[in-house]
């Protein structure tokens, strides 16, 4: 059977390489995981010479961090879509915190490179810390919105988000046994448990 990433070079638009690229990686991502991202993997996908694509990727790293910039930017969409009709406050952070664990379940492999120590080169992908800061805001709002002082507020967005990443991996992972039908409900108390216990 033909996976999704082998089809991706009859439907490129040479127009935009990197928005080529990157569709294939992130196909390529969630059918093999990290380990078959690479560069003249990529080229060969796009029809173009790999030399192409190293104009705009230098190394596999650089690729690596695109990827994930593109999934915090996605992350932070489906958090904004699912707050959005939500009231203030903890129902806010709430449901940020649940949309946070759907995306990781519907996209295993990149959710894992997102959070991922090979990424952690300080200071070398602006971009890519730009939209994990984006994203922390979306949490931080809700603390901000119960009043927390804003210095106070971003830490425990930063905490909130960590120990959501432990609990949804530890579920991803079957580690942490909760039924599909009730996942949803189950995360949504997590979360207000995480939030109490921030105050």
């Amino acid at each position: 059977m033909t996976s999704d990433w082998q089809r991706m070079r009859t439907t490129f638009r040479h127009g935009n390489l990197v928005e080529a690229l990157l569709d294939a990686a992130l196909a390529r991502l969630e059918a093999a995981g990290a380990d078959s991202l690479s560069l003249r993997e990529l080229a060969r996908d796009a029809g173009v010479n790999h030399r192409a694509v190293y104009r705009h990727f230098p190394d596999k790293l650089s690729l690596l961090a695109r990827v994930a910039e593109e999934g915090w930017k996605r992350l932070a969409s489906r958090m904004q879509a699912r707050i959005s009709e939500r009231r203030r406050g903890e129902a806010s952070a709430v449901a940020s915190g649940v949309a946070f664990f759907l995306f990781a379940r519907e996209h295993p492999s990149l959710f894992r490179l997102m959070g991922g120590p090979g990424l952690s080169t300080a200071g070398r992908f602006p971009a890519l810390s730009t939209a994990v800061d984006q994203t922390l805001l979306i949490l931080m709002q809700g603390f901000l919105d119960a009043g927390t002082d804003p210095k106070v507020a971003y830490k425990r967005a930063v905490v909130f988000a960590a120990a959501l990443q432990g609990v949804t991996l530890q579920i991803l992972q079957h580690r942490y046994r909760v039924s599909p039908g009730k996942v949803e409900e189950e995360v949504a108390q997590i979360c207000k448990m995480l939030i109490k216990g921030l105050r």
